[in-house]
């Protein structure tokens, strides 16, 4: 396959939408997950819950992601350029991604993309803890968090092999409000380039997005990167030391 150059705006690939993306958990990885999060022991008496909350979340989970591949047309300082044709000609969209935009300067293409697990898990949640089911609340949201990060992975294992296929490597997956010196508001450029109603999510006036659960990311390909695996952005975050979110390959 012939390689997209920055110079070449029209070779797009076209937007797609993903749905029933597989999310498969079991009790057992909820708690492995708490404990090593939490760094505490599993005590035996929530494995009936985590039971409950994944049983349950089988029928709460609606997982979708709506992404499209844009090519990079320059990294200058903050800003990176891409080319976008949604109006069926070329033309340039810029993201304010900040001091750490040098990250996606290998990247000849970068996909962005939102996903989501939908708004009934959450929902359900809330209801469960307004009832006064505080550890079942507790731990369906949990099993939603991990939900979530299963359906990012899926992607990230998307552009992997995309990336493999052009014996190219790839950036570390890069979010507003994740990413140092990319604020929240950054998520006002990212969700303009892709049209969120068709997995029924929005970005409010705070620039979170709705459903709760639900995250916006870019990823850069390019011939530039030395690395094969979509890692975090972790070691740039102001609280890498103690976030229990912080991926296990970002030590």
């Amino acid at each position: 396959m012939a390689e997209l150059t920055r110079a070449d705006p029209q070779s797009q690939t076209s937007m797609k939408i993903l749905r029933d993306i597989p999310v498969s958990l079991t009790p057992e990885y909820v708690l492995d997950e708490q404990c090593r999060q939490q760094k505490v022991p599993a005590r035996p008496a929530l494995v009936a819950v985590a039971k409950e909350a994944v049983a349950m979340s089988q029928e709460l989970v609606a997982s979708a992601a709506v992404y499209d591949e844009l090519l990079v047309q320059d990294v200058t300082g903050e800003q990176v350029a891409l080319w976008t044709n949604g109006s069926g000609e070329a033309e340039s969209r810029q993201l304010t991604v900040g001091p750490k935009a040098d990250l996606l300067a290998p990247a000849n293409r970068v996909m962005v993309a939102v996903y989501t697990i939908g708004p009934a898990l959450e929902r359900r949640a809330h209801e469960l803890h307004a009832a006064g089911e505080a550890l079942l609340a507790y731990m369906l949201d949990s099993v939603g968090v991990l939900a979530l990060g299963a359906v990012g992975e899926a992607l990230r294992s998307k552009v992997e092999a995309q990336a493999s296929e052009l014996g190219w490597g790839v950036s570390p997956a890069l979010s507003p409000g994740s990413l140092v010196g990319w604020p929240l508001q950054g998520q006002r450029q990212v969700c303009a380039l892709l049209p969120l109603e068709k997995i029924g999510v929005q970005l409010n006036k705070y620039c979170v997005l709705v459903p709760h659960k639900s995250v916006s990311m870019v990823i850069g390909l390019g011939p530039g990167y030395e690395s094969n695996h979509v890692g975090s952005v972790c070691r740039y975050c102001s609280l890498a030391n103690n976030c229990w979110r912080r991926r296990g390959d970002e030590t």
